[in-house]
């Protein structure tokens, strides 16, 4: 693969970067939803995924047991998660993430009963 320069931008939700088939991927993330009122399901891989927001404003919705907590990431900083999550843009305002997962980590969803983040 040649030397590239990848913008980090998107209006997609997910578009992968770059992979090692079968061991990793990264990808951009830019979560559709702008508040935490819409997002209606939380999703699982089988294994972590990080995040590293890149620049703007994402929340992560987090379930771990039974506890539903909103996580405002940091520029700057990561943070890894195997738990029930899903991201939303607070207000409508810009948010790019950088992930990386498990390659060939299908994605499992969660519809909590009566879920209300």
């Amino acid at each position: 693969m040649p030397t590239q320069s990848i913008r980090l931008e998107g209006q997609r939700e997910w578009r992968v970067l770059l992979r090692d088939k079968g061991k990793w991927l990264l990808g951009v993330y830019r979560p559709k939803f702008t508040s935490r009122t819409q997002v209606d399901k939380l999703e699982k891989h089988a294994g972590p995924e990080l995040f590293f927001l890149v620049k703007g404003k994402v929340n992560l919705i987090i379930k771990e047991k039974e506890r539903i907590r909103d996580v405002a990431l940091k520029e700057g900083q990561a943070i890894v998660t195997d738990a029930w999550h899903n991201g939303y843009r607070p207000g409508g305002e810009e948010g790019i993430c950088l992930v990386i997962e498990r390659d060939g980590n299908p994605s499992r969803y969660l519809h909590p009963k009566g879920f209300s983040t």
